[in-house]
């Protein structure tokens, strides 16, 4: 998949440190792009700077506070003055280790705000963020990375659960595609697109589609979808 499609052209990453995050980031790297990464916690990745130095490509990395707005804010506006502009964004943090943390019986409000804070929160605050500068350029391509449990915690129509989801993370999911779905409405007439990927229960094993469905979204390919969703069973 290695050829100059995406050379000069600029990414913002948000959730840089998950799995998917990590592997969308070297592919494009390896395809020549620029990337702007964010994440909750530090950047550290030995393969992609090995990528940005052999493909003679940028980076630029910020820390956010979870559910801080002026932090997102900052972040961005550093990311889009130092890459002149950004042309993609991919909203891939997947709670990995809070997933871990959550027990399927806990119902408290606490565990409920968190995962939604940390989750569906931060991705309307980066949302919020780059949006506008995409808007202003008239051009943009945004992903949204989330899971197939949403979608009312069944399968298409066969009465299987998805995945192995707490009710938490059932939630936040179906609210991330109701936020899309919305998003993609509104500003697809102003030259952005919006789409999304679902994480099946064995997305790590599954990096390979992931990175195809992220080509097709960027490329161009799919340039007349809006608001869709490639589920990756």
């Amino acid at each position: 998949m290695l050829d100059d499609s995406y050379k000069g052209r600029n990414c913002l990453i948000f959730g840089a440190n998950s799995f998917v995050g990590r592997g969308i980031g070297e592919f494009l790297s390896q395809n020549h792009a620029n990337l702007g990464l964010i994440d909750l916690d530090s950047y550290k990745d030995a393969k992609l700077a090995e990528n940005l130095k052999n493909y003679q490509t940028r980076a630029i990395y910020r820390t956010v506070a979870s559910s801080d707005r002026s932090a997102f804010e900052k972040a961005v506006e550093e990311i889009d003055s130092y890459l002149g502009t950004i042309d993609y964004l991919i909203c891939s943090y997947y709670l990995e280790k809070a997933r871990t943390k959550i027990d399927p019986g806990d119902l408290s409000i606490e565990t409920w705000d968190r995962l939604f804070k940390e989750w569906v929160h931060n991705y309307f605050l980066v949302m919020r963020a780059v949006v506008p500068l995409m808007i202003q350029k008239e051009g943009g391509r945004v992903i949204f990375v989330n899971t197939t449990t949403g979608y009312t915690g069944e399968g298409e129509g066969e009465g299987e659960l998805t995945a192995d989801g707490s009710i938490h993370e059932n939630a936040c999911s179906s609210g991330i595609t109701g936020m899309m779905t919305s998003i993609a409405r509104d500003i697809i007439p102003q030259g952005v697109s919006v789409n999304g990927i679902a994480l099946g229960p064995n997305y790590k094993n599954d990096l390979e589609r992931i990175l195809w469905a992220t080509h097709l979204w960027l490329s161009g390919m799919g340039e007349y979808s809006c608001a869709q969703i490639l589920r990756l069973y």
